[in-house]
This record gives structure tokens, sequence and C-alpha cells, in this order.
């Protein structure tokens, strides 16, 4: 089963191929239909979150550059259209520019006498920070001894944190009756796991899990604060992440087998973005172009 999230206004598409769960999803988009509740909003959640690490990225990188190339020889790639910094081609290739930066070697007494005169000021402050015999340090050292370590080190910090943006806490799509919950028909054949799934019914209810009571020690379900999915919201969550298969542990399913019991963790998996790692650039801009325009989006087959 196929379908697709249109964004209004912009048109904006994003393909979807149902994984598990066919007949839930199926049954919710009806109920959605049903009670004019298939248009979803993100609340510019992910732009709000974007616009920032975009621009601190930029700003640690430019700030690094202004003396990186002066020292190293090298400096990293900078864009002036910031949506270029979702490109994880680029944040890949910053990354290892950052990593093999780290083994360069700033000779002071080379920078001081060099002809450049940027180059020799600096050769100079970092000669009235090392003793004598202290000729060669590594970039970092150089870096921090210029005062210049906060900006440097965000430079790879800055691309973790822009690379795990779009991961489901910021992308979550709910109607404006979300809180209009229902009943899940199909409470005992749901599938609920670990995988890494682009689209997914995720836990924003309240209670415990199957799963997260094994993992924090409710070992003889002594409390009876459930949340397995008997109740569904009009909300789902995206993420732009690699699909993954992980099986749940041989621990967790002995424990589920001693009290017969499903275990159902923090999400019900859907569908995948069809291509994601051909287009994923181009999701991620569609993603933040309507997030930041506060479109609303469809489930539409």
């Amino acid at each position: 089963m196929k379908f697709s999230l249109v964004f209004d206004k912009s048109g904006d598409s994003l393909p979807f191929e149902v994984v598990a769960n066919h007949e839930l999803f199926d049954f919710f988009v009806g109920q959605a239909n049903q009670k004019q509740q298939n248009s979803f909003s993100n609340n510019k959640a992910l732009f709000n979150e974007l616009d920032k690490k975009i621009t601190h990225l930029h700003w640690a990188i430019s700030k690094t550059n202004e003396v990186l190339y002066d020292l190293i020889g090298k400096s990293f790639d900078q864009h002036t259209d910031l949506e270029k910094y979702l490109d994880q081609n680029f944040l890949n290739k910053t990354h290892s520019d950052w990593v093999f930066s780290q083994y360069n070697n700033v000779d002071i007494d080379a920078l001081r006498y060099s002809t450049n005169s940027n180059q020799a000021k600096l050769g100079n402050h970092l000669h009235e920070l090392y003793p004598d015999e202290i000729r060669v340090v590594k970039t970092a050292l150089a870096m921090e001894k210029l005062g210049y370590i906060y900006p440097y080190e965000e430079v790879n910090l800055g691309v973790h944190r822009l690379e795990t943006a779009f991961n489901k806490q910021n992308l979550e799509f709910s109607a404006d009756n979300k809180w209009d919950v229902f009943d899940n028909p199909f409470i005992d054949s749901i599938i609920s796991n670990n995988n890494v799934t682009n689209f997914i019914f995720g836990y924003t209810y309240v209670g415990r899990q199957y799963y997260n009571k094994f993992e924090f020690f409710d070992d003889n379900l002594t409390y009876s604060d459930h949340y397995n999915y008997e109740q569904l919201e009009f909300s789902f969550q995206l993420n732009l992440q690699k699909p993954q298969t992980i099986p749940y542990s041989r621990e967790a399913i002995a424990w589920a087998n001693t009290h017969g019991v499903p275990l159902i963790t923090d999400q019900l998996p859907i569908a995948n973005i069809v291509d994601i790692s051909e287009n994923l650039f181009e999701y991620r801009k569609v993603l933040l172009r309507n997030s930041r325009d506060n479109n609303r989006a469809s489930i539409k087959f």
C-alpha cells in the first residue's frame, strides 16, 4: 500500500509505502476523513528547531574560518544559502574535514616569519602564549590558545545536532482535535517494535507500554498504569532516519512470554519514505519549508 503526505498551499508531497499495521493505518485514515481530521500540522516545531541549529552551525564554521586557513592552510566549506546545510553529503564532508583537521600541525615559527600578515600576527600571538621550547602544536591546542576553541568544537557538535534534528520529537503532526481519541479495534493484532520507521504512531499518551515496564523493573506487572495503544489519537510522527530492523532482546521476549503479554513499545510502525537515501536532501527541504510556512498536510492514497 502506498500513500502520500500532501502539503497545502505548496503542493509538496512525500511518498510512503506501508510496511506494517496495514489495516490499522487504513482504519486511522478512514476515521480522520470521517471526522474531518485529515489535516495535520507540525506547528512549526521542526522549523523552530532547525532555524537555530542551521544558524549556529553557519556561525561556528564562519567564526572558525576566521583563523583556520591561516593556521593550517585549510578551511571548512560554508554556504550563503543556509538550506544547503541540510545536505547530508555536506555534513559528512564537514565532519570528515573537522576530524582530519585535528591531525594538522601548527608551526609557530613558520607563522611568525610568514610574509602573510595574518599568519605572522597569529604566529606572534602564539609565540607570546607558548614557551620557547614549544614550537609546534596541534590545531585544537592552537585554537584554544587563540580563543577559538568553542566555535571550532561547535563545528563538530553542530553537524551532529543538525543531522539528528529530523527525528520524531520534532516531527509530530497533529490534527486540530488530536485528543479526540478513539478505540483501536486491532489491539490484538498490532505490531510494535523498536525498528526505525519513517512514519509511526508514536507515544504521546499517558501510561507505560509493556516494554517500558520491562525496562524499568515492573517485573511482575505490579502496577496497572498501562497504555498499549488501546486508543489512538489524531496524530503521527515522522523521521528521516535510515530505516532499520531492531529486534527485541532475548531477555525482553522471555519476560513477555512468562507473563503472557505482547511486547508493545513506544511506537507502532506504519510506513517508510520511498527512496529516502537518494532523495534525503530534497525531503529535508520539503519538511523545513512547509514547517516554516506552517502548511498543513493530508494523507492521500
